[in-house]
């Protein structure tokens, strides 16, 4: 290293769950896209998925056992919850210390509270918050003792800003990024309907995400009754697992709801897919309808695909997409609306096609991982300078 030139700065990034989902790809684009001259990354997290995607990047890891955390329920509940937070927060203080960093990236509200317990003042810490179904107690503690916070919506740090109003000076708006290059289908729309089934001249409308109670897959069933009953040769995928095994019961009732609506000929439950670019590339439409989303990654990712959008006129997806545009925006819970939405992109190709093209556009100018990447390196030199004069 040349006199006077600064080494990179040791970044542990922080996750509580070895699994992949949005959180997890939004922090593997971060840590592809970092510059190796000013960050260097390092992990502690499950070993599994992440882990491995993370070190297939460079990244030196150190694994942890994974931490889920239920609501506490009693006295015993809260004394396993807090055993549980302090075990794990020993585990990424030994981490750190064998890591040799010099400032902590969490990328979820478990990870920031076991990290400050962990490392309490000694270390910068950046929250990544990401969610709106947060334990306010929780929250409202770590909002007091990160050195800053990088809300990834409007609507994530407004709601931040109602639990702790002194944290708007420490918050930053950083959206997820895109880095289409990075994010392209590796099997054609014909293959992929091949092997699910569906032949190439039917029109295609897909959800994917968790299969979980806020997504509202139920609703996406209803709305698959209204435009099947219009458009008879429609077919409908819901992509997605109950990762976690939570909601067992949620997922029976989604295949009670698709048997008792006459649609389960027409709807296909893929399960969890690896291959999502290839899954979104095969749709005509993806359907949005979780109206409490903190961002919507899947939003980004078709609309980086070119693949028109017909999305909860609410929170994240309301910041993403251009009602009309780039996308289209309905009424939460408005059945009848995503369904009319829904079939006049499928009855009209041309119209489908310039928003798909307006999507991609939006994409590459607004959410590019490469500008996530510049403005989260941003904010890791601006807690270090504040933790060098504190």
């Amino acid at each position: 290293m040349a006199e006077g030139e600064r080494r990179p700065l040791r970044v542990l990034y922080l996750n509580h769950v070895a699994q992949i989902s949005g959180a997890e790809n939004s922090l593997l684009a971060l840590v592809r896209h970092l510059d190796r001259r000013r960050v260097r990354p390092v992990a502690a997290v499950p070993p599994g998925p992440l882990a491995r995607e993370l070190r297939h990047q460079g990244v030196q890891v150190t694994t942890v056992r994974e931490l889920r955390l239920q609501r506490p329920a009693g006295l015993l509940g809260g004394a396993r919850t807090a055993l549980g937070l302090r075990w794990w927060a020993r585990a990424v203080w030994r981490a750190g210390r064998a890591l040799n960093c010099d400032l902590v990236h969490a990328n979820s509200l478990t990870a920031g509270i076991a990290a400050r317990l962990a490392f309490g003042e000694s270390l910068p810490l950046v929250w990544h918050a990401r969610d709106l179904r947060m334990p306010g107690r929780a929250e409202a503690w770590l909002l007091e003792r990160a050195t800053r916070i990088i809300a990834i919506s409007a609507c994530v740090a407004n709601h931040l800003f109602e639990a702790r109003p002194q944290a708007r000076e420490r918050t930053v708006l950083i959206y997820n990024g895109i880095e289409p290059r990075d994010f392209q289908p590796r099997r054609s729309r014909q293959q992929v309907r091949l092997e699910l089934g569906i032949p190439e001249d039917c029109p295609l409308v897909g959800t994917v995400g968790q299969i979980v109670p806020w997504k509202r897959q139920e609703l996406v069933l209803e709305v698959a009754a209204n435009v099947i009953a219009h458009l008879p040769q429609c077919r409908f995928l819901i992509v997605g697992a109950d990762l976690f095994g939570e909601h067992v019961e949620y997922v029976r009732r989604l295949h009670a709801l698709a048997a008792r609506l006459n649609v389960a000929g027409n709807v296909t439950f893929t399960g969890y897919r690896q291959d999502a670019a290839s899954v979104l590339a095969a749709l005509d439409v993806l359907v949005h309808p979780a109206d409490r989303e903190p961002l919507g990654r899947v939003v980004l990712e078709a609309m980086s695909l070119g693949v028109p959008c017909v999305a909860a006129d609410s929170c994240g997806p309301s910041e993403l997409v251009q009602d009309g545009v780039s996308g289209l925006l309905v009424t939460p819970g408005d059945v009848d609306g995503f369904a009319r939405e829904i079939r006049n992109l499928l009855q009209r190709p041309a119209t489908a096609r310039r928003i798909g093209e307006a999507a991609r556009r939006r994409v590459g100018e607004s959410f590019s991982a490469e500008r996530m990447a510049r403005l989260t390196e941003d904010l890791y030199e601006e807690a270090m300078a504040e933790a060098r004069l504190s």
